[in-house]
């Protein structure tokens, strides 16, 4: 067997079998063209180990790039993002394939393929992921493992190995993990898809929310730091929709960021006063790909990079790519003496109404008015009419281009944003500045772990309405229908159709259900404690364990663990022998054992060494004699203290590297 350094067919299988690992995940947001790319190299570097083709030339390399960056600009359309960066990382991975010659090739490969799979933490950074990323790097050290030769290729002798390196590295990866300076994460970066994968969107029309509550993913998780708030207070807002085109209901100009909506960033000064009722507690958000926040009314956030709006919402700097963490402070409105008066802008963009459409209610409206009621007074004759009439479902009827006249006096059947937005019309044409606004409703509390579980299923929509004495005030005209739906949520509101389309309806058996929490729980507890692991974090954890972080201390910190365990690596190396240092003979006998290794003959362990020249005989016979003459010579060397010996064996072992890496000779077997 020649040895060039060129890739054996075992490490080749082992370099695809890494690769597939790391891809896989991305597999599924990847275009079609680079995995069909990656399967058409990988087989055209297949036939080259079998002589059936010729590695491409470099003319087919240069159209091979050429195609591929006017396929991800086809696909993209631009490359500062997130998905583009990947991909183009992606398909560097499946290129190399076209020149895998060398081991240095294989082993440019396979680092390559470790940053392959940090990038499947971009998209998620959930404990399913955690375990396959732990997996896939196995895969790829394993890989590297085999490019050591024929004797480390098989499935278990490099797995086993790779995962004792992976083992031995946990202690270290904990320690950097403590007091390696916390930086931003890259799933950060701005990512292709801007739609928001939360429930609740920047529009509201008949309908969105009902679609809404077929969903039971985790929107929000919430930790309160003293009293929890009742039900009929659990109300986290997150967009104000001011605007009304005669269907769809929008946040508009002045309000949403992106149009002009003015944010306060405070920096830490807090606006609202430090005594009386307040609550405090921890948000944390799944990802919307927005900048909109949730919280109770009156929010103040001391995290930095969230703001606060005129119309007490949290924003944030930046979209929610991923899961965050932030603080809020809230302060019920009844708390709170002091109103702002309304200015004309306000009060015009919240009477705001379209100049036609719905004639049934803008005369309904102007009786009201006419009868000279005050605005808790139309408030209390609307809701007194949903009331009586109205039912609350999930699957509200289609309504036509008048939708509030179709709900008021047709339908009478809706969901949350039916109410909502019928009730804001019927009190800006009274004459009433109101509004809608959109979050979450309730949630769901989790014993074990002490939270408030919030679902996408608690999407909610109500209203708020401007009185010259109190300011705004909330109304929800839900509650006016179905008051268990603010008391006990929406399972206990639409019992016979909540979840209906589910495919394993899991709030009609306990034990599922349970198991769901426990899940919940244990996600819960993985981004507390990893993923939430931020700077803060970090500086409390390491003043506990140091009291005061200074650089000496926490020098101190690194380095007395790496003593102890260099110190255990050096006892236990002594104690079994292992550190010693061999006899030379024995060392050149080990050199011998470990060459032949490479090449496909392993010294069993406690095989003599007479009966392993044996078998190099039976399984390498060109190289038979020359390993019974070493063999004996290192016998006479090692147990015999003969110094001639030890002369010879060297002489023999520099005549014995040669022809190794010849291989037989023409005839000889």
């Amino acid at each position: 067997m020649a040895y060039s350094g060129r890739l054996p067919r075992e490490s080749l299988l082992w370099i695809f079998a890494a690769q597939f690992a790391v891809l896989l995940p991305h597999f599924a947001r990847l275009p079609l063209w680079i995995v069909a790319g990656w399967v058409l190299a990988a087989w055209w570097r297949a036939e080259v180990s079998r002589g059936r083709r010729e590695l491409p030339g470099r003319m087919i390399k240069l159209v091979a790039v050429a195609l591929v960056v006017g396929g991800l600009v086809l696909s993209y359309g631009h490359w500062f993002a997130l998905e583009p960066m990947v991909a183009l990382l992606a398909v560097s991975f499946t290129l190399k394939n076209l020149e895998l010659v060398t081991r240095r090739d294989a082993f440019l490969s396979l680092l390559l393929a470790y940053f392959v799979a940090a990038t499947l933490f971009i998209f998620d950074q959930g404990i399913p992921h955690a375990i396959y990323g732990v997996l896939a790097v196995l895969v790829v050290t394993a890989a590297l493992v085999a490019q050591a030769g024929a004797g480390s290729a098989g499935p278990r002798r490099a797995l086993g190995l790779s995962a004792r390196l992976l083992a031995q590295s946990v202690p270290l990866m904990l320690l950097l993990f403590l007091v390696m300076p916390r930086l931003g994460p890259l799933w950060a970066v701005p990512q292709e898809d801007a739609s928001a994968t939360t429930g609740v969107s920047d529009s509201m029309s008949p309908g969105d929310f009902a679609n809404l509550s077929k969903s039971d993913k985790p929107a929000l998780r919430i930790t309160f730091d003293g009293p929890v708030p009742p039900p009929e207070q659990r109300y986290w807002r997150g967009l104000v929709y001011a605007d009304f085109d005669g269907r769809r209901w929008s946040q508009g100009f002045g309000v949403d960021p992106r149009e002009g909506g003015q944010v306060f960033w405070r920096d830490n000064e807090v606006a609202l006063p430090e005594v009386g009722p307040r609550y405090r507690y921890q948000v944390i958000q799944e990802p919307t790909r927005s900048q909109w926040l949730f919280a109770m009314a009156r929010p103040h956030s001391a995290t930095d990079g969230v703001g606060e709006t005129r119309d007490d919402r949290l924003v944030r700097s930046e979209p929610v790519f991923s899961r965050l963490a932030y603080e809020v402070r809230s302060w019920p409105r009844d708390s709170i003496n002091e109103v702002t008066p309304m200015g004309d802008f306000d009060r015009r963009r919240n009477l705001q109404l379209p100049d036609g459409g719905n004639p049934r209610a803008r005369e309904w409206a102007a009786r009201l008015r006419a009868q000279g009621l005050s605005p808790s007074e139309t408030s209390d004759a609307v809701l007194s009419f949903f009331n009586q009439q109205f039912t609350y479902t999930l699957a509200p009827p289609s309504l036509g281009a008048d939708t509030v006249d179709g709900f008021l006096y047709d339908t009478q059947r809706g969901f949350c944003e039916h109410f909502a937005g019928s009730y804001v019309f019927m009190m800006r044409a009274a004459g009433i500045p109101a509004r809608v606004v959109a979050g979450y409703q309730g949630g769901e509390w989790v014993e074990g772990e002490e939270y408030l579980l919030v679902r996408q299923y608690d999407a909610h929509a109500w209203a708020e309405i401007w009185t010259g004495e109190r300011g705004w005030q909330r109304v929800d005209p839900t509650a006016a229908v179905a008051p268990e739906r603010v008391r006990n949520g929406l399972q206990t509101a639409a019992a016979d159709e909540f979840m209906r389309d589910a495919l394993v309806p899991l709030h009609r058996f306990p034990v599922l259900k349970r198991l769901q929490l426990q899940w919940d729980m244990i996600n819960y507890r993985w981004y507390r404690t990893v993923v939430g692991f931020d700077s803060q974090r970090q500086q409390d954890l390491l003043r506990e364990l140091l009291g005061q972080v200074t650089s000496a201390r926490l020098a101190l910190l690194v380095a007395l663990p790496a003593v102890g365990a260099l110190l255990g690596i050096w006892a236990w190396l002594w104690f079994s022998g292992r550190g010693r240092r061999a006899p030379p003979a024995a060392r050149l006998y080990r050199r011998f054992c470990r060459r032949l290794a490479r090449y496909g003959v392993e010294r069993r362990p406690g095989e003599a060494p007479a009966d392993f020249a044996a078998r190099v005989g039976r399984e390498l016979p060109h190289l038979g004699p020359m390993a019974r003459s070493i063999t004996t010579a290192y016998q006479r060397a090692a147990y015999a203290d003969d110094p001639a010996a030890l002369v010879q064996l060297r002489r023999l072992l520099r005549g014995f590297w040669p022809r190794l890496r010849r291989g037989p000779a023409p005839g000889q077997g």
